[in-house]
């Protein structure tokens, strides 16, 4: 593994920005555009599905960057080889960097038909998460739905509406992004603070296993997100675009030996 100080500037944006998860974020982009299609699900415009890809991922990292900034204390105990911790950036940088990349992505969705109250939604609630959900076990109902109101914002762009195997994917994705957010919480229930010791110096050995263990078992989860969507999309039909959410999971976990995905 690459120690930080030895990182690029680029290297550290897409840890901050957890872009091992991109790979799942195209996969519920296509999903939404195809499932929400009026007529025959089919592959969507590749204009269109190029921006609404590049909005999604640059909506996602901006929220997760943000999240590096609202959890850099808690982080310096618990993941002290996280950028901010370890001073690759500052608090400051990342949260310009943050916002800048949010802004962005939801200009972009704004510009490709999303409606305003979706998109006004969706900040609102990667907000709120990233702001409270060290605090409060019932955010992962709002990391759940982060994805699922960007599915609604692409939901809302021309010749798309909330048809039934949309809501479908929807309600599915949300059950499975809470479960496996209950599940990412004990990584940090059962982990020992870097700073806590055993009386005899060491540290809890057993606790940090049993943690490493649950984040590897949380990557693969995230990895698996597109299976959602590959399911969601062979009920209607949609081969190719089933095709390419399945291989979205594989991408991921490759994606995931090059940068941070939780």
């Amino acid at each position: 593994m690459i120690n930080h100080s030895q990182r690029s500037f680029l290297g550290v944006t897409f840890d901050l920005a957890r872009a091992g998860n991109v790979p799942s974020v195209a996969s519920n982009v296509l999903a939404a555009l195809v499932l929400a299609q009026r007529g025959e699900p089919r592959w969507p415009d590749w204009g269109a599905f190029a921006l609404c890809v590049f909005a999604g991922c640059l909506t996602y990292a901006g929220g997760a960057t943000l999240n590096d900034v609202a959890d850099s204390g808690f982080d310096a105990r618990h993941k002290p080889e996280r950028p901010i911790p370890v001073g690759m950036i500052s608090r400051g940088s990342a949260a310009a960097l943050g916002a800048a990349e949010m802004l962005m992505g939801l200009g972009l969705l704004v510009f490709a038909g999303a409606g305003l109250f979706w998109v006004a939604a969706l900040a609102a609630t990667i907000l709120a998460y990233d702001w409270i959900h060290k605090k409060w076990i019932g955010s992962v109902v709002l990391m759940a739905g982060c994805r699922v109101l960007l599915g609604g914002a692409l939901a809302r762009t021309p010749g798309r509406e909330f048809t039934p195997a949309f809501l479908g994917w929807v309600g599915a994705l949300f059950v499975y992004i809470v479960v496996l957010s209950l599940i990412a919480r004990w990584e940090y229930k059962v982990a020992p603070a870097s700073s806590r010791q055993s009386g005899d110096g060491r540290q809890d050995a057993g606790a940090t296993l049993r943690a490493a263990m649950i984040g590897r078992s949380v990557g693969r989860l995230l990895a698996f997100i597109p299976l959602i969507d590959a399911v969601a999309l062979l009920c209607v039909g949609a081969w190719t675009p089933a095709l390419a959410c399945a291989v979205a999971v594989p991408l991921g976990r490759w994606a995931q030996r090059l940068a941070a995905a939780t």
